[in-house]
């Protein structure tokens, strides 16, 4: 006997979730299904929210220690890291039952907690139970993409995923990848004491943004002690006596590194395992659900969005194309996806905001605009906090 629903919504983080309730409030009895016990996805558990939360206790700290250059001294500052773990966990749990409580209040909308796959293009098995659908959405999210390095410590270094669980603070961390992930958080722990070591394979940092950004972020990080080494190629990561052992490639010459932490930040993949595509016969490749402009997948009533297909990774944008999906369901006309109005920020030190499309966007569209730079060392505002 199957249990019925008009949609299935696989995956509840900042795409399905909003993606589920919207649906629930158009009048469409919706299933909402996730591995947690508790909708929020990898934004509220692992990415975005606990590295706020971690990084403004670190520049919370880094003023009291640098405070003495606007003639305000405290000789000893301390950082209580498991006392900011505790305040971390409150608040993703505090932020997970408030989305919850919002489901539980919808009548058309059922939360399951289970692990979902296709069994044909109509129904999906749920931890053994059968449920059929009339449309579905794959909101299933990202996951680290870890090269096939060799060596016993690839399997011990730690990703995203494992950094904000930790109740220690560590002493010394060296990140494979320099890109989002890895600036902030080497920012954030070099606040706080730790030795940051960073090795990227390309010529330089943060290669999806313009190079005169992150050229800037670039030398606040050396000058903060950050050590760089780029034009990288990792050979292996091994792990003996407590302490990981990196031997790399650097202009033709050999090196090795000895770290008690190693974080993998080498990119993002998406979550497309497992979930019995072929059986639905939804394509799928290395980028995530094959989708067109309206976020359709190969199959005409399941749809996907969020990390799990190729595109911006950022949970505002998720979030914006699961109104584009829900609208593309159930309404009569039809919405194509646009990111031209997308934006975001870079939470590193100085931040970066971006919105809109970029200056290599603007020439290959062969656009008539002017740009303009403006250095803020001449506002009064970057004087006095320098």
């Amino acid at each position: 006997m199957k249990t019925h629903y008009g949609l299935i919504v696989i995956g509840a983080g900042p795409a399905g979730t909003p993606a589920a309730m919207t649906a629930a409030k158009f009048g469409v009895k919706t299933l909402l299904v996730d591995k947690r016990d508790a909708p929020g996805g990898e934004c509220l558990f692992e990415g975005c929210i606990p590295s706020k939360v971690l990084e403004t206790a670190a520049n919370h700290y880094a003023e009291v220690v640098n405070a003495k250059k606007f003639h305000v001294e405290e000789k000893h500052p301390q950082m209580h890291w498991e006392a900011v773990i505790k305040d971390k966990d409150a608040i993703l749990q505090k932020r997970s039952q408030a989305a919850l409580m919002q489901i539980e209040q919808l009548p058309l909308l059922d939360f399951k907690q289970g692990t979902a796959e296709f069994v044909d293009t109509h129904t999906m098995r749920i931890d053994g139970e059968l449920f059929s659908f009339d449309k579905a959405l794959i909101a299933t999210g990202g996951k680290t993409n870890i090269p096939p390095f060799k060596g016993n410590g690839v399997s011990k270094a730690w990703t995203n995923r494992d950094v904000f669980l930790e109740k220690e603070l560590p002493k010394e961390m060296l990140f494979i990848g320099a890109g989002a992930i890895s600036c902030e958080l080497a920012q954030m722990f070099n606040k706080l004491g730790v030795k940051c070591h960073i090795l990227q394979r390309s010529p330089r940092i943060l290669k999806h943004m313009s190079e005169q950004s992150a050229s800037i972020v670039q030398k606040k990080m050396q000058d903060n002690g950050i050590v760089i080494d780029c034009n990288v190629n990792i050979e292996t990561i091994d792990y003996e006596n407590e302490k990981f052992i990196v031997k790399f490639s650097q202009n033709e010459q050999e090196r090795v590194l000895e770290f008690e932490h190693v974080l993998l930040a080498t990119g993002r993949g998406a979550n497309v395992e497992n979930l019995g595509l072929e059986n639905a016969k939804v394509e799928y490749n290395r980028g995530g659900v094959v989708v067109n402009k309206e976020l359709q997948s190969s199959q005409e009533h399941i749809f996907a969005c969020g990390d799990c297909v190729p595109g911006p990774k950022f949970a505002h944008t998720a979030s914006y194309e699961a109104g584009v999906v829900v609208h593309n369901m159930f309404a009569p006309s039809k919405h194509e996806i646009n990111y031209d109005k997308n934006s975001w920020v870079l939470f590193s030190d100085p931040q970066i905001g971006v919105a809109g499309i970029n200056e290599e966007q603007v020439n290959k569209r062969e656009l008539d605009v002017d740009i303009e730079l403006y250095d803020f060392a001449q506002d009064a505002r970057s004087q006095i906090d320098k």
